[in-house]
């Protein structure tokens, strides 16, 4: 063979090995997949490289990991990042009653789920509206494994009976029973939220006000100051806690304004490293 013709060979191996590698580095960061977690199967969808803390994102109620879709390839370029879909939702086994797994089980889901994953601690975690209430508990529960927070408009514990407050006509459908009103995560009326938790957390509010319909149209400014207070009040739960405002978004910011929520995912990471 000729000089010429060796070099050739050698690019083309050197080509092919590359493509080989560059398949395997694929199959490493990305994965889909159902696992099981007592009698249920849950859907994870985990990318990227483990660098520090896995970042675990919880949706919000009724809305699975696809909700993700415009801030999971943005972490996963800076550690392991993992989006799942709740009992009933998404990919996972689909209930027989809706919402019929209590705000309990559901964190006993996850961390079912991330151990059966392999998805070991510690953890950043990131909750959506209600997802932010089952963040707080998974925190509540295994505080040694959690690191760093972020909240994207996250319901409030108190949220309920503070929203009945200002029009008991404004929640329907759901029974306000105490025992059901605790197994939905929230608090009955008049108790107080209790939690607080010294890590890194950033709360995103949101700036473009949430329409208000039927009866509660005439009380939208309450609500809406309801709901600031909601979100600064969580912020207070953590002597790191910082709160940011979403000016162009409504409640869905993790779709709206995305970028916000990844810089928050970002410097809460950046903030967990520089307390190790």
């Amino acid at each position: 063979m000729s000089a010429v013709g060796y070099r050739k060979s050698l690019q083309n191996v050197g080509f092919v090995l590359a493509l080989v590698a560059a398949a395997c580095n694929q199959a490493a960061v990305s994965s889909q997949r159902l696992i099981n977690v007592g009698q249920r199967k849950l859907f994870i969808n985990c990318s990227g490289q483990r660098h520090g803390p896995a970042v675990i994102l919880e949706s919000g109620m009724g809305e699975s990991s696809d909700s993700w879709s415009k801030v999971q390839p943005e972490i996963a370029r800076l550690t392991e990042v993992c989006s799942y879909d709740r009992a009933g939702f998404g990919k996972s086994t689909p209930l027989a009653a809706p919402l019929s797994v209590s705000a309990d089980e559901t964190i006993q889901d996850l961390h079912s789920l991330l151990k059966g994953a392999a998805i070991s601690p510690p953890y950043v975690l990131v909750g959506a509206s209600a997802g932010g209430i089952f963040v707080r508990r998974f925190t509540s529960k295994y505080p040694d494994e959690v690191k760093g927070m972020v909240l994207a408009d996250s319901a409030h514990e108190e949220q309920l009976w503070r929203f009945l407050d200002i029009d008991a006509t404004v929640i329907q459908g759901v029974s306000l029973k105490p025992d059901d009103i605790r197994r939905m995560g929230f608090l009955p009326p008049r108790e107080r939220f209790t939690w607080h938790d010294d890590i890194p957390l950033i709360v995103l509010q949101h700036g473009v006000p949430i329409p208000m319909h039927g009866s509660a149209e005439k009380h939208q400014a309450e609500f809406e100051a309801a709901k600031h207070s909601m979100q600064q009040d969580l912020a207070g739960r953590s002597r790191y806690g910082e709160l940011r405002t979403a000016e162009h978004s409504g409640h869905r910011i993790w779709l709206e304004q995305p970028d916000m929520v990844i810089q928050a995912i970002k410097d809460v990471l950046d903030r967990v490293s520089r307390k190790q």
